[in-house]
């Protein structure tokens, strides 16, 4: 089942075949019509929310609820109205998909979480002293940064280039979100708490950067994090197993698998809710494996890196998975 965000409300649609369905609508439309309910929006509004949080919040509930409706509006609906006569499927190239982020979620990063893009960039380093940070980020326990999540991009949204840098770069990930609250999760006890999987794009300024206090900065602009294009829910998908790849102009750039990660989703899991509460629609991305621009080159003396393969306005960049979807964004000029 694909969950995806769209329209100019940011309503919450399942995608079938072609088109995108609006759920609350479908649901209230179903309800209408397959019982005695003399409210049926109201009902739909509590049991299949229209804004992504509070529809993930909800549970299983709001997606058999959802489920249903498509089911009934395919086979058996009197027409394809919702209650007020609003059009309630729309094809996927008539309207706009947004990123699938609840309202106010964290997005969590992982860091130094593949062990060969870790070892590539060890080895392009320069010096011992970069080799050596970078040893230090892949042992211990899991480390992570936050992504401002008014700064995500989506699907086909063009990606501002950063005017203050010369050296931007991809990382191709996978993010699993939250679907239940939890605090002080054991690592046993953690997928349950997996609601579904979407793709991440993060978007990284790659200029000297140190794992120092300016380290946010390079991972925090406008479109920073391109998310999407849904999110796939109860597919069965087994979280380290998931096949990752990236392109640049139709090249291909990274291809990876989470169960390359050095610490997995559930060790995450436990890790970011040691004495902090997780909440449905929170996104923990997976990190990147190797063949970003920045690992795949030379580090230089002055700690720079060739500008090569860092991608420029004007280029293509697609995040894909078999088990998920593709994201595909044009870099634009910061003027444009």
């Amino acid at each position: 089942m694909k969950i995806a965000v769209f329209g100019p409300h940011r309503r919450v649609g399942v995608i079938k075949d072609d088109k995108i369905v609006d759920a609350n609508g479908a649901y209230a439309k179903f309800l209408s019509e397959t019982s005695e309910l003399t409210r049926p929006q109201a009902q739909a509004d509590a049991d299949v929310p229209s804004e992504l949080g509070a529809f993930i919040a909800e549970g299983d509930g709001a997606l058999e609820g959802a489920l249903a409706a498509v089911e009934y509006l395919w086979a058996n609906a009197q027409d394809d109205r919702g209650l007020a006569g609003e059009p309630l499927f729309f094809s996927l190239g008539e309207t706009e998909l947004h990123a699938p982020v609840a309202q106010g979620s964290r997005i969590f990063c992982a860091l130094a979480n593949f062990f060969d893009h870790m070892e590539a960039a060890s080895k392009n380093s320069a010096g011992n002293d970069t080799a050596e940070v970078l040893d230090r980020l892949v042992q211990g326990g899991p480390k992570y940064f936050l992504k401002d999540h008014r700064a995500v991009g989506a699907d086909a949204q063009p990606v501002r280039y950063p005017a203050r840098t010369r050296r931007l770069d991809y990382e191709a990930e996978v993010a699993i979100i939250v679907g239940k609250q939890g605090r002080d999760i054991g690592r046993d006890d953690a997928l349950p708490y997996i609601w579904g999987y979407t793709l991440h794009n993060d978007w990284s300024i790659r200029d000297n950067v140190s794992f120092g206090p300016d380290f946010i900065h390079s991972k925090n602009f406008d479109t920073s994090a391109t998310i999407g294009p849904w999110i796939v829910v109860n597919e069965g998908i087994d979280p380290q197993d998931i096949p990752i790849e990236c392109r640049v102009n139709g090249e291909v750039r990274q291809s990876g698998n989470t169960k390359s990660m050095v610490h997995d989703f559930s060790a995450f899991i436990q890790h970011l809710s040691a004495d902090t509460t997780l909440y449905p629609g929170d996104l923990i991305s997976s990190g990147t494996p190797k063949g970003t621009a920045v690992d795949s080159s030379r580090q230089q003396t002055d700690g720079s890196h060739p500008d090569t393969l860092f991608v420029k306005p004007g280029d293509v960049v697609e995040v894909s998975s078999s088990l998920i979807g593709t994201i595909r964004n044009e870099v634009i000029s910061p003027a444009t």
